[in-house]
Order: structure tokens, then C-alpha cells, then sequence
């Protein structure tokens, strides 16, 4: 009985560190420092893949799991939020040039006086290393879930959270808790 208990106060121990851990957040700038988002201290800032992309996050698989990292990416972009969308949606086989959008999600929310629409999609990625002209390699079982941020003052911002279906899953509820901070800096 005793060995039974100290089991139940070790696993609520460790429930209760997991749940600190998830919940603490760091502060990341971009736009050249006008603009900050807190994301999760647990998710790892890598160099960026490229010169466009101004912060890279690698969100790790959950433990246990052999799924790889999937990865965040956030920058500044043009062009309309719905054509945006529909290049992320034709990134996924089947729905090449946007055609499919009933395969996504899309949901549209308000946050600190900014307009919030994201985005979620799944099923065969196909990854361009190089661009739209380039190469696609097929990666089957895989999500996106992204969300474009209208700033005031510093344009769109695009949140990307792209990876294995089994790594995103557990992902999705931090990186919608994480868009909505971003916020001009000192605010």
C-alpha cells in the first residue's frame, strides 16, 4: 500500500513538472525587434533553412514516439491572406494550386486588435526544399497547421507549423495559445 502511494505522488510529481514545463514560455522578436511572441521554452530555436524565414522553431515528436520534429517557421510575407492559404493548401498532394480548400480547415479570430486566420491541413506533404519550381519529395502522413497574423504597421506574419501528423497533433493547442501573444514589443 505504501509503495502503491509513493508511486501515485511520484507520477503526480512528474505530471505536475511536465505541465510547468509545457506552460513556460520564452519571448522571441522579429520584424527586426518592432514585434515579440512568447513560445514554448521547450521548443528549440534552430537556424533558420533560409534568409526569408526570420525565426525556425523545431518542435519535437512527443516522447516515445518515432515520428521526427516538425518545424515552425515565422516571417513576414505579402500577397492576399486567401492566396496565401491556397499555396499552403496546394502543398499537399491532391490539392496542387489550392483547389481542394474543403480538405482545410480555416477559422478566422481577433487578438489584440489584429486579425487571426489559421489554418489546418493534413495528408501527403509535398516538400520543396528549393521553391515552388523545385523538386517534391512526398511526405505522407503530415500536417500543417499555420496561422497569418494582419499587424498594424508591420504587415502579414506568417506562423507555419509543419511535420510528421504524430507531431503536430500534440502541438496544435500550444501553437494556437502561442500566435495570438504576438504583440508590438513593450506591450
Amino acid at each position: 500500500m505504501i509503495a502503491r502511494l509513493l508511486l501515485v505522488v511520484a507520477l503526480g510529481a512528474v505530471t505536475s513538472s511536465t505541465r510547468a514545463d509545457e506552460a513556460a514560455t520564452r519571448a522571441i522578436e522579429v520584424a527586426e525587434g518592432a514585434l515579440v511572441f512568447d513560445a514554448p521554452a521547450d521548443w528549440e530555436s534552430v537556424t533558420p533553412a533560409n534568409r526569408i524565414i526570420e525565426h525556425e522553431i523545431a518542435v519535437p515528436a512527443p516522447s516515445g514516439s518515432d515520428a521526427g520534429p516538425a518545424r515552425l517557421t515565422v516571417m513576414a510575407a505579402g500577397g492576399s491572406v486567401d492566396a496565401n492559404l491556397a499555396r499552403w493548401v496546394g502543398q499537399f498532394q491532391g490539392t496542387e494550386g489550392g483547389a481542394d480548400r474543403q480538405s482545410a480547415k480555416v477559422e478566422k479570430q481577433q487578438s489584440g486588435g489584429m486579425e487571426i486566420t489559421l489554418i489546418d491541413v493534413a495528408g501527403t506533404y509535398l516538400e520543396s526544399l528549393r521553391g515552388p519550381f523545385g523538386p517534391k519529395t512526398p511526405r505522407p502522413d503530415y500536417r500543417l497547421v499555420g496561422a497569418i497574423v494582419e499587424t498594424k504597421g508591420e504587415g502579414n506574419y506568417f506562423f507555419k507549423l509543419i511535420g510528421p501528423a504524430a507531431t503536430v497533433e500534440p502541438a496544435v493547442e500550444r501553437f494556437q495559445a502561442m500566435v495570438p501573444t504576438l504583440r508590438k514589443s513593450g506591450e
